[in-house]
């Protein structure tokens, strides 16, 4: 619209030509009488404004498209020292989003060849949070940030009440601190705000910042037009406000945020509370919600609850509208909901076992021993409900058989996702590394040099990856359920640094290993606390090695006796893994590291150990009259003594076996392990 009225400037209108009998000829173009229009009240307040610009700044013009302030020419060389003295002005021309295209014509015939301002930087984006305290404004900076940040558009928050902590010092600021008339308070927010404004546009003036996330209440609209005012003509901004009304999510923020904030870093929790509530009425006494429909900005109703709605106005462009899409799903579950993310590879396959990349191979004995331990693991982590009832759990893999048969024995709702599946190798498909690094010295030495970006011939790339995995996140994001996510490591890579918040250029390189579950707990914050549960499926493989020989020497005694016994034939692995049980819920956090060096005791239990369950089944097979031998029965029970760590039958009923697999509970991983592709 507005290299409309720009080429304007230059054009004559065209005059109509007669024939020669001085009629108008029937092809010529219809001339038009121009009518002009009585100028309005609105027209007026626009020409006034544009003539108290043009006196401020007479070698400057531009074109007023919306709220943005255009050049009306086509020179790309700009004055970067350009003036900022009518950014006041600018604001009053805002006002009339409506002014007459007359008017518009009128302000760009005035041209000069001085010092021009510089442009709205389009690239770059100010995101500023409006909203009462505990309304979860700070939860949705910290997942606009890790959205944005994985896509590739850098982003940082800048929250103004560190800025304020940092003022007033380590002195508690209680509620009389915000009361609007205590004009201390006042000024000493004013000069928080000041310096979170200026680090935040120093850094929007760096070459790779991209997004600004301001994160404060904003609640009046004063504030709200001093930032506009600021902002104009310089970078482009939008505000999200963030309204709750429902005072039971409310009385619940209240608390979560006791529990993080650092104004309330030490103390009780109930006159915490007190105080926190008479701020809340300070903010209230002045709060006026945002009205004016010549702003950019997104208004989430009651969202945080996940039963609200939005209210949009003049959103526009790539990253506002990822952006309005994104908040729909992330608002939707809800804040402070007790579920949980679990992170897992599948089992060690045949590839991985030879070292190449891709495939579609099978699992590995320990792959599925791996896949026999995960439902018990999974089950003892699910958190309940005030009624002891089980939250839902989803179950997502990937097409490929390898993470389908891991997740066989999880007996929730399961659904396979193509965008699951593990990075696509193209032409190194099937190969190991040295194979690639022979072959195609060339395309080692370039995905050496750049892991994230290298795409592999015919192949994908990382960033590939996290494209095709948004569709997973924004899902994952608007589940209310537990979701438990077995997957590939390129691809539980790219979600860990979503989740993470890492930087993405790490992505590559995240420790993801075999046989271990990673446990993500949203906080009430937008962040993720992890906690990993490393499987010994090795030591596994040797207690069950041992029952079955148990077993299999009480079978050869029995089945001469009987051939409908029950222990005729071997038992299964499925039937073994029946007896194990896994009760985590009890054990404390960091007790042991991923190598076991804080303790020797594993965090594992089982309900019933493996010498009882064959003791059992001796009991059952005596009430049934079956006959035995005494020798037989001495041996067996040598056997089940032994796995019991004592003497007898007594030593044996006792549970007293060996440890089954073991399992560390960490709660910061150590990234200095082997990183693998």
């Amino acid at each position: 619209m507005w290299e409309y009225w720009r080429h304007k400037l230059s054009k004559e209108g065209k005059k109509a030509s007669g024939n020669l009998d001085g009629l108008p000829s029937p092809s010529a173009p219809v001339a038009r009488v121009p009518i002009k229009p009585l100028p309005t009240a609105e027209q007026e307040h626009f020409d006034r404004a544009a003539a108290a610009y043009r006196s401020t700044d007479a070698s400057t013009s531009h074109i007023y498209f919306k709220d943005l302030k255009l050049l009306a020419h086509d020179v790309d060389s700009e004055d970067e020292h350009g003036s900022d003295s009518s950014i006041g002005n600018l604001a009053g021309l805002d006002a009339q989003p409506s002014a007459s295209y007359a008017s518009l014509d009128r302000l760009g015939s005035a041209r000069g060849s001085g010092r021009r301002m510089k442009r709205v930087d389009r690239q770059k984006l100010i995101v500023v949070l409006v909203g009462l305290p505990a309304r979860g404004k700070t939860f949705l900076c910290n997942k606009l940030m890790c959205y944005l940040n994985w896509l590739g558009h850098p982003t940082k928050h800048f929250n103004v009440g560190q800025y304020r902590r940092r003022v007033k010092g380590a002195e508690h600021q209680d509620a009389e601190f915000f009361d609007m008339r205590n004009p201390v308070g006042q000024k000493l927010r004013h000069a928080a705000l000041l310096m979170a404004l200026e680090d935040m546009e120093a850094w929007l003036e760096t070459e790779g910042a991209q997004v600004a996330v301001l994160d404060a209440t904003n609640s009046t609209e004063e504030r709200r037009n001093f930032l506009r005012t600021r902002f104009h003509g310089k970078w482009q901004y939008l505000f999200i406000e963030s309204i709750c009304n429902d005072m039971e999510v409310l009385e619940n923020n209240y608390r979560l945020k006791m529990m993080y904030s650092p104004d309330y870093k030490g103390q009780d929790m109930e006159p915490a509370l007190a105080d926190f509530r008479a701020r809340i009425r300070k903010y209230e006494d002045g709060y006026e919600t945002i009205m004016d429909r010549t702003l950019h900005y997104i208004k989430l109703i009651d969202m945080v609850t996940g039963r609200g709605y939005m209210d949009l106005n003049r959103i526009s462009g790539y990253l506002p509208g990822k952006m309005v899409f994104f908040l729909m799903q992330v608002c939707r579950a809800g804040v402070g909901r007790p579920r949980k993310i679990w992170l897992t590879r599948h089992g060690e396959s045949q590839f991985n076992t030879l070292g190449k990349i891709g495939g579609n191979s099978t699992l590995s004995p320990r792959g599925e021993m791996y896949a026999q331990l995960l439902p018990d693991i999974l089950a003892s982590r699910i958190p309940r409900t005030g009624d002891g009832k089980p939250y839902p759990v989803a179950v997502w893999t990937s097409t490929l058989q390898r993470t389908i048969i891991t997740a066989s024995g999880l007996h929730y709702p399961k659904v396979q996702w193509k965008a699951l599946d593990e990075i696509q190798a193209g032409t190194c498909d099937g190969l190991t590394y040295e194979q690639v690094k022979e072959q195609m010295p060339h395309e080692y030495e370039l995905r050496k040099q750049d892991k994230l970006r290298y795409r592999y011939p015919s192949g994908e790339s990382y960033m590939d990856v996290i494209q095709r995995l948004e569709p997973v996140v924004t899902e994952v994001e608007r589940e209310k359920e537990c979701v438990c996510i077995v997957s590939h490591q390129a691809v539980l890579r790219a979600l860990y640094g979503y989740f993470m918040n890492q930087p993405l250029d790490s992505v590559p390189s995240i420790d993801i290993p075999l046989h271990t579950v990673m446990e993500l707990t949203p906080k009430a914050d937008g962040t993720m606390a992890e906690t990993r549960f490393i499987v010994d499926v090795d030591k596994a493989r040797e207690g069950w090695e041992a029952i079955a020989d148990a077993t299999g020497l009480l079978q050869a005694n029995t089945a001469e006796h009987s051939a409908a016994s029950s222990l005729s034939t071997s038992p299964t692995r499925q039937q073994l893994a029946a007896g194990v049980h896994f009760d985590l819920s009890a054990a404390p956090s960091g007790a042991l590291s991923a190598e076991g060096s804080q303790g020797s005791r594993p965090m594992f239990k089982r309900s019933l150990s493996m010498a009882e369950l064959a003791a059992a089944e001796l009991v059952r097979q005596e009430e049934r009259g079956l006959p035995s031998q005494d020798s037989g029965d001495a041996r067996m029970m040598q056997q089940l003594a032994a796995l019991g760590g004592g003497r007898g039958p007594a030593a044996a009923a006792g549970g007293g076996g060996r440890p089954a697999p073991a399992l560390a509970l960490v709660d910061k991983p150590s990234w200095g392990g082997r990183i693998s592709p």
